[in-house]
């Protein structure tokens, strides 16, 4: 429950641009009140339907509405039109219920609640949720009046031991909700934050056609490996598309990066996950193989090679073959930069043998 409710959340948030945490902050403790207000609602339509107070009813099918009015600002950021009409929706659902059923079920409480949404919320100006707390203090005042010089026009007799006990609830809720939420709400900000975060840098290094590594992350990669002081052995090798551009230039680039995803999958598929492949640019791919010598390595990579010539590409509804060539060397981290230029210069003498070659 936790995990879909925190999924839930971060789906919340992914939806919006947010200049600030105060701002993420800000669209969760009103998307609460929403909901908060939403179960009252929902509860009093059908509560006073049961009774037949038909104009409470009434309001309260009025109080659903708004309700989903309120989602839609909230969602456009549109706080200030929120908080005040969620505010006013309140006031007139209390007035209504004093007139209708009298106050003895402790409707107060309805507006308690909302004047401590005035110091939570920050929906507007100090000085705005000043006046509005105001004027909940003079409904408060009011109420009293009306208790004591208007007759209720409805007696729900046993039904309002229901509705006390349903709004004392809702205080006390409320009220523990509004107390606590802010601590949740920044603990749920904060691993929002760590989350974006890592997709931030993985995006960072990662091809977005391919899904994967890019040519900026293999820096990074390669200065940690020359830094390790554990013997690894490892091979490096050039692997690039046979005739990629004939491809495009006959099928036209949607196909084209159909046929790098698909080779790109390929690729995956029959490398160990100890390897490590980098989209290299445009249709080359820089491939590492590790523990292996360099004639393992060849066995390896031309199984990938017939795998790929065997395979027919089913891109867009457009059938084709395309096969690789791939140079292959043994990696020297102590200059990676050469290592990769002999795999370079082992793959265009593939190319020039025939190319659908692996050369070592």
């Amino acid at each position: 429950m936790v995990k879909k409710l925190e999924i839930f959340l971060y789906s919340l948030l992914s939806r919006h641009l947010f200049t600030s945490d105060s701002k993420k902050h800000l669209l969760l403790i009103s998307y609460a009140a929403c909901v908060y207000a939403t179960i009252m609602h929902l509860f009093l339509f059908f509560f006073y339907l049961a009774v037949g107070v038909l104009p409470l009813f009434f309001v309260s099918m009025f109080g659903l509405l708004i309700d989903v009015l309120l989602f839609w600002l909230v969602d456009k950021s549109r706080y200030f039109l929120f908080g005040i009409l969620l505010s006013v929706t309140v006031i007139v659902h209390t007035m209504a219920a004093a007139v209708c059923i009298g106050s003895d079920s402790f409707i107060i409480l309805y507006l308690l609640v909302t004047l401590m949404m005035q110091v939570i919320i920050p929906y507007a100006s100090a000085r705005v949720r000043v006046l509005m707390g105001a004027a909940l203090w003079v409904c408060m005042i009011a109420l009293i009046f009306i208790s004591h010089h208007v007759e209720p026009s409805w007696d729900i007799g046993i039904a309002n031991v229901t509705l006390t006990v349903f709004n004392v609830q809702l205080a006390f809720f409320g009220t523990a909700i509004q107390l606590t939420i802010g601590n949740i709400i920044w603990d749920t900000i904060a691993r929002f934050n760590r989350m974006e975060l890592r997709k931030a840098r993985s995006e960072a290094n990662t091809d977005p056609l391919t899904g994967l590594l890019n040519r900026r992350y293999a820096d990074t990669f390669f200065e940690k490996l020359s830094t390790s002081q554990s013997e690894q052995t490892w091979c490096v090798a050039m692997l690039d598309i046979d005739d990629f551009k004939l491809v495009n230039d006959i099928n036209g680039h949607r196909i084209g990066d159909g046929v790098l995803v698909s080779v790109s999958n390929i690729i995956k598929t029959n490398l160990r996950k100890t390897d490590v492949v980098f989209r290299w640019g445009g249709e080359e791919f820089l491939l590492l193989l590790k523990d292996v010598d360099v004639s393992a390595a060849f066995h390896t990579l031309n199984k990938l090679r017939g795998a790929i010539a065997a395979e027919n590409l089913e891109i867009h509804d457009t059938f084709l073959k395309v096969t690789v060539t791939i140079g292959i060397c043994p990696l020297d981290i102590r200059n990676v930069e050469k290592s990769i230029e002999t795999s370079d210069r082992l793959m265009y003498k593939g190319k020039m043998r025939g190319k659908n070659t692996v050369v070592m």
